[in-house]
């Protein structure tokens, strides 16, 4: 347990990372910060603890005033450190940093406010994977089969979303599902997009002419990206290299592992460039961004930084899902293989109906994701959860009843693998 010898602040937020941030690989890592941002604004002083391992990709944390601890799970050490930095904000990314330390906060620090920011629906992600791979042993077209959201995952994720005083999305779309299927109430659910602070100045982008070649990114960690380079190699990519003499496309992404490298060809204009330090640098050197995603959920950063490299974005249903409308992106959305492939061509051969799409990326940044348009009303909610702990807590029925002893089974299994790893006397 790392501890630092400064003396807490009186207002303290804690977020507990899965991960190490890396705004640079990530758009999970770049939403951490955001939000830890916004935390700071609302007058918190920020410290962040994870039980990953260091990545020589993680940000500096120390560069924005944040200071930085490594906590370990099944271990009784972090029951004290947390007592003694007796934070009033705790912020858990995703559900099972919740399950791991959630009990332990709750014993320690009664009275501090909890937020889970689960990044994306988690259990809606998994349900649409589970949903493609019976697409694709089956082999049948589009659409995908219906994905079952009922799981053992989503009980896990609704349950640890219970026991938190407030939880953070970032899809409205997953917010009607939440309210329609699961029945959350609406008042525990705080809407949080990307955000960007200003709009790009498309006098600064690169022309039409000035780029080439077509673009995919995204870190492999993350399987709708790895299942999306995969199709878009196997399906789309075969009917365009006729079309394009000389494009090729240049897949971008970290932790490219061995099965990646095996789709670099060269050869067929189909080249896995590995990470890329400037994704916005890197993007506005190509003339289209292709995110041909068959699952996944929550926003896509990859999208976003398309926009503001005003780089024009073909995407899916599922990519679109959460962005914009289906109807502002300025083409045809489909998962058609055959619509994609029609679809890039075009844009990729025709000046003007390029132009008109990259508008349109632009005007989706300035609608749905300028940071004036939001953190307000995210401060005002800290401010409130603060206020009026007791009786948001007296409302969520569900979290009391969950808080019961007979219900925490993650404590248990927790207190007992610790128990068992503990050396002997």
């Amino acid at each position: 347990m790392t501890r630092t010898s400064s003396s807490f602040s009186s207002k303290c937020a804690l977020f507990i990372a899965k991960n190490w941030p890396e705004p640079a690989s990530t758009a999970a890592g770049r939403r951490t910060l955001d939000i830890l941002d916004l935390c700071r604004e609302a007058g918190y002083q920020i410290h962040i603890a994870s039980p990953a391992d260091a990545s020589p990709f993680q940000h500096d944390l120390t560069d924005l005033g944040y200071q930085s601890h490594s906590i370990a799970v099944n271990d009784s050490a972090f029951d004290a450190w947390i007592a003694s930095l007796a934070p009033q904000l705790v912020i858990y990314d995703r559900f099972v940093m919740e399950e791991q330390f959630g009990w332990r906060v709750r014993e320690q620090c009664p009275d501090a406010a909890t937020l889970l920011d689960t990044s994306d629906f988690h259990t809606l992600r998994e349900a649409r994977h589970q949903a493609v791979r019976q697409h694709d042993r089956e082999n049948t077209p589009p659409p995908w089969p219906a994905p079952d959201l009922f799981t053992a995952t989503a009980e896990r994720e609704l349950a640890a979303m219970a026991r938190c005083d407030c939880v953070v999305m970032i899809s409205r779309v997953e917010i009607d599902l939440l309210q329609s299927v699961f029945k959350v109430p609406t008042e525990r659910l705080l809407y949080l997009p990307f955000l960007i602070p200003d709009l790009p100045d498309p006098n600064a982008w690169r022309s039409y002419a000035d780029r080439q070649h077509l673009m995919m990114i995204g870190g492999f960690k993350h399987a709708p990206n790895k299942d999306a380079v995969a199709w878009f190699r196997q399906t789309v990519w075969p009917l365009i290299r006729p079309q394009l003499a000389g494009v090729e496309c240049h897949v971008y992404g970290a932790y490219a592992d061995h099965a990646v490298q095996q789709w670099h060809a060269p050869r067929q204009g189909f080249s896995i460039k590995g990470r890329c330090d400037n994704a916005l640098e890197t993007l506005s050197h190509y003339r289209l961004n292709v995110a041909p995603l068959r699952f996944g959920a929550g926003q896509k950063g990859k999208i976003l930084e398309g926009w503001l490299s005003g780089t024009p974005t073909v995407t899916t249903p599922i990519g679109a899902e959460s962005m914009v409308d289906s109807d502002a992106l300025g083409y045809p959305l489909s998962d058609e293989p055959e619509q994609l492939a029609a679809t890039l061509v075009q844009l990729y051969s025709n000046q003007n109906d390029w132009t008109r799409v990259q508008t349109c990326g632009h005007d989706a940044l300035e609608q749905g994701f300028l940071r004036e348009h939001h953190a307000p009303r995210f401060i005002a909610a800290l401010h409130s959860l603060q206020d009026n702990l007791t009786h948001i807590r007296h409302q969520n029925l569900w979290g009391r009843i969950l808080w019961q002893s007979q219900h925490r089974a993650t404590e248990y299994m927790s207190r007992w693998i610790e128990a068992k790893n503990r050396p002997p006397n």
